[in-house]
């Protein structure tokens, strides 16, 4: 049975002007057909040809509830449901605390110059900013503590790198590239470290990568993955980083999958 979310490979077996019937031969659990409609193939104002009978896509489920299953075909769904297959299974192991908060992501895209990746408004709009497994603190768009404030810091860190570089510090070799930036989505609670997207001119935002710079030196961490999968491998003790492999001494270890909002930890 088909999953929200759910990637998989089809062909065309039938189309029409409102959109395209597909089947997706040899996958297992897929009965019906799906179907894509006209504004969710890539042919819809681009440049790309229209579907016809035998095409073969790559495709992502939007509606699995729907009969036939509605399905994308559109880059930006399929990136979307990546960040959402961790996403997803974070707040599973560690529920939200309430109602989550709305923020006016347009606003704060315009403060940072970039697009921001959608697993992140998503934690955001789910959590708001506070500390996951008591260890890993997520930023967040005006906070009244500016230390956690996602802006604020995205201001902050880069006036403090420019410094560190200037006065002979290494850069890491991932900003050897034109254009790059970083901007901070985490703070290590202890150690204070910070995490960072790797921004790229020509990368998609759900495909940045993460990248940590350890509190008390030089040193960086690359991850190739989303902030949300960072968090998930940190809360399941999985972490490849090294400066999260340590959770699993911490005496509270069994508290690994909690998340403490701001309103709680700073009384605001």
């Amino acid at each position: 049975m088909l999953a929200n979310h759910q990637e998989l490979d089809v062909v065309v077996t039938a189309v029409a002007s409102v959109g395209v019937v597909v089947h997706a031969d040899g996958q297992d659990g897929f009965i019906d057909d799906g179907f894509i409609d006209q504004v969710k193939h890539p042919s819809w104002r681009s440049d790309t040809p229209r579907a016809e009978v035998g095409d073969r896509l790559r495709v992502v489920v939007l509606d699995a509830s729907r009969t036939p299953p509605r399905l994308s075909a559109l880059p930006c769904d399929i990136r979307t449901a990546r960040s959402l297959c961790h996403t997803e299974p974070l707040v599973r192991l560690c529920p939200p605390p309430g109602e989550g908060r709305t923020v006016k992501w347009s606003v704060v895209e315009e403060a940072l110059g970039i697009a921001l990746p959608g697993d992140y408004k998503r934690l955001v709009e789910k959590y708001g900013g506070g500390l996951f497994a008591g260890a890993l603190w997520l930023l967040e768009p005006d906070c009244p503590d500016a230390m956690y404030d996602l802006v604020a810091q995205t201001t902050q860190r880069a006036e403090i790198l420019a410094g560190l570089w200037d006065a002979g510090e290494e850069k890491p070799s991932e900003l050897d590239q034109g254009g790059v930036r970083l901007v901070p989505w985490g703070y290590a609670e202890g150690g204070g470290h910070f995490l960072y997207w790797l921004v790229r001119p020509d990368v998609e935002p759900e495909e940045w990568t993460v990248i940590l710079n350890e509190g008390r030196g030089p040193l960086w961490e690359a991850h190739p993955v989303s902030c949300s999968q960072f968090l998930l491998d940190v809360m399941t003790g999985t972490t490849s980083s090294f400066y999260f492999t340590d959770l699993e001494d911490d005496p509270a270890s069994d508290d690994k999958p909690r998340f403490e909002p701001n309103s709680q930890i700073l009384g605001q």
